[in-house]
């Protein structure tokens, strides 16, 4: 009888000891699976916030008129800044546009245009951590020659948070 009783206690403790090792193989599984899983979604939200540059990059409201792929019309942004009528336009909670070089470090408005580098067009409270990307930020200069600097556009919106 304490032999019987015997072989059922370490049957027992090898089915728990089983039970525990697979446990902790789907532990090691989902811990994996939930980190490639949140890798695959900051992509795909870097993606979304590239596309939706793209797409206002060739909006009319800041397409620059030459033939120049990816290039925003620096004059129209400060003119859109001024209007209010675009805040709810593009369904974004933040838009600003800053010139990479020079740093100036300052807003632009109509009185030190183009020796500003940031336009903000649109900045709700809350918005979350921007995306960004790169453009060619586009102006017409005293001469009348077209002049291209580098410029980010920065991007959020309640579709879009990386947060």
């Amino acid at each position: 009888m304490k032999r019987g009783q015997m072989k059922i206690q370490q049957m027992a403790f090898v089915l728990v000891a089983i039970i525990i090792f697979f446990s902790l193989v789907l532990l090691f599984f989902f811990s994996v699976r939930t980190r490639t899983l949140e890798k695959n979604a900051v992509l795909l939200k870097e993606e979304e916030a590239k596309e939706i540059v793209k797409k206002l990059a060739s909006s009319p409201e800041f397409y620059w008129k030459e033939s120049c792929k990816d290039c925003v019309d620096a004059d129209k942004l400060l003119m859109l800044k001024e209007r209010g009528a675009y805040k709810d336009f593009w369904n974004i909670d933040y838009l600003m546009i800053e010139k990479v070089y020079p740093k100036f470090n300052e807003e632009c408005t109509n009185f030190n245009y183009p020796n500003c580098n940031k336009i903000t067009i649109i900045e709700k409270e809350d918005y979350g951590i921007p995306s960004s990307a790169f453009v060619s930020l586009c102006r017409w200069d005293s001469e009348g020659y077209g002049k291209c600097e580098i410029g980010r556009i920065h991007v959020a919106g309640e579709g879009i948070k990386n947060d």
